[in-house]
């Protein structure tokens, strides 16, 4: 039976952290940044228990939302829902080709980011969808997705 959480993945979720909060202001290219911490979930999607991976993103979401400017919640849930998803996709495709975790990463993030859009226009009037917010989602998925396990 799988720990819900190792020592070696709150290790990785620590550095993580540290480095989207302090150093990943630095890292912004054409207007997209790699984000770091859909990096945690990959990586327990992809070498850990993908059962419990909605739990995990639920989780991830929480400590996302704590720390972030959006209305509580956005996060958790976009994470939750989207975390499901790729839980799905590791019961039915092969976590052990590189190409298919390419494409499970993509997807994933660029959903995660679409619906934390979403979700964010709906709720908060200050935030439009734009198309000029379309393309820094894909730059964000590019460069994540470039980083993922």
């Amino acid at each position: 039976m799988h720990r819900f959480i190792s020592a070696r993945l709150l290790i990785l979720m620590g550095f993580l952290l540290i480095l989207e909060y302090g150093l990943s202001p630095f890292f912004v290219f054409l207007r997209g940044r790699p984000d770091l911490l859909y990096l945690v979930i990959l990586d327990y999607a992809f070498f850990g228990n993908w059962q419990q991976v909605p739990w995990f993103s639920l989780g991830v979401g929480l400590l996302r939302d704590c720390l972030g400017a959006h209305l509580f919640g956005i996060q958790a849930l976009s994470f939750a829902l989207t975390g499901y998803l790729l839980s799905l996709g590791g019961q039915k495709l092969e976590r052990d080709n590189f190409w298919v975790r390419l494409g499970m990463s993509f997807l994933f993030v660029g959903l995660t980011e679409i619906l934390s859009l979403g979700l964010a226009g709906w709720l908060e009037t200050s935030q439009a969808i734009s198309l000029n917010s379309m393309g820094t989602i894909f730059l964000t998925t590019t460069y994540t997705t470039a980083l993922a396990p």
